[in-house]
C-alpha cells in the first residue's frame, strides 16, 4: 500500500532547501541516479531558485524524463509553470493555507489552482502531513473550489478550480507522479484496472459549499475489496 516514490520533501538541509551548490550538489546525483525528486515550496521565492536550480542540473544531466517536481507552491507564477514544464516537471498541491492562511484580491494566499490547471503542467492533489492541513480531502475540495479558509474568508480569490477539476487533481492526475508498473492503474475506475473506489455519503457535485467539506465514505473498496462499509448502503 506504501512506497516511496522519491527524493524529498527535502533533500538537504532546511539551510539548503532553496537552491545553491548544496542543494545543487544533492540534486545532481540524485539525477545521475536516475530518481525523482520532489521539493518543498512555501515563499515566494524558493521556487524560482529551485527550478533555475534544476535547470542547472539539466544542463549537465538530463532530468526531464525523471517528473522532479515543487510541492506547495503558493506563489508561482506564469513564468516559472512554463520553465518548470519545460524540464518535465510537475507540481504536487495541498490547501495547507485552509486553517491559517490570510490573503486578499492583492495577495492571494494560494495555491494558484486556476494558473496550475490553465497552464497544462503536471499536477497532483494531496493531503501533505496532517499537521498543517486536514488529512480529509474534502477541506481541501472546498478551499480549492471556493476560495476561502476554515472561518469561512476569501483568502484565494480569482485561483478556484471547478470541483471537476479538484476530482481529477485528486484521482487520475495522481497517476502521473506513480511511475513505473503502477502508472495506470489507479485513480479510474475503468476494466483492466485496480477496482479502487469510493461511495460518499452525499453528491460531491450537488451538496452546497459549506457541506462539501463534511462528506465522508460510507463504502470504500480498495483493490476489489470492502475495506470500509458504515452500513448505510
Amino acid at each position: 500500500m506504501m512506497r516511496t516514490g522519491a527524493i524529498g520533501e527535502f533533500a538537504v538541509s532546511l539551510a539548503d532547501y532553496a537552491g545553491g551548490p548544496v542543494f545543487e550538489a544533492a540534486a545532481g546525483r540524485i539525477a545521475r541516479a536516475g530518481w525523482r525528486l520532489e521539493v518543498h515550496s512555501l515563499s515566494a521565492t524558493d521556487y524560482q531558485t529551485q527550478i533555475q536550480g534544476f535547470e542547472r542540473v539539466h544542463a549537465q544531466v538530463p532530468i526531464d524524463k525523471l517528473r522532479w517536481v515543487v510541492a506547495h507552491v503558493p506563489y508561482i507564477n506564469n513564468e516559472y509553470l512554463g520553465r518548470l514544464k519545460r524540464l518535465g516537471g510537475g507540481v504536487n498541491l495541498s490547501s495547507w493555507q485552509y486553517f491559517a492562511g490570510m490573503g486578499n484580491a492583492t495577495n492571494p494566499a494560494g495555491p494558484p489552482f486556476r494558473r496550475i490547471v490553465d497552464s497544462g503542467i503536471p499536477a497532483g492533489f494531496g493531503a501533505d502531513g496532517a499537521n498543517i492541513a486536514p488529512l480529509s480531502p474534502w477541506p481541501h475540495a472546498y478551499y480549492a473550489t471556493t476560495g476561502r479558509n476554515a472561518k469561512g474568508e476569501l483568502i484565494n480569490p480569482d485561483q478556484q478550480a471547478t470541483r471537476r477539476e479538484v476530482l481529477e487533481l485528486y484521482t487520475r492526475a495522481n497517476n502521473w507522479f506513480l511511475g513505473g508498473p503502477d502508472e495506470g492503474q489507479l485513480g479510474v475506475l475503468e476494466v483492466g484496472r485496480l477496482g479502487d473506489v469510493a461511495v460518499l455519503s452525499d453528491d460531491y457535485f450537488a451538496v452546497a459549499d459549506d457541506e462539501l467539506k463534511r462528506l465522508r465514505s460510507v463504502l470504500t473498496v480498495v483493490g476489489g475489496v470492502v475495506v470500509h462499509d458504515s452500513g448505510e448502503l
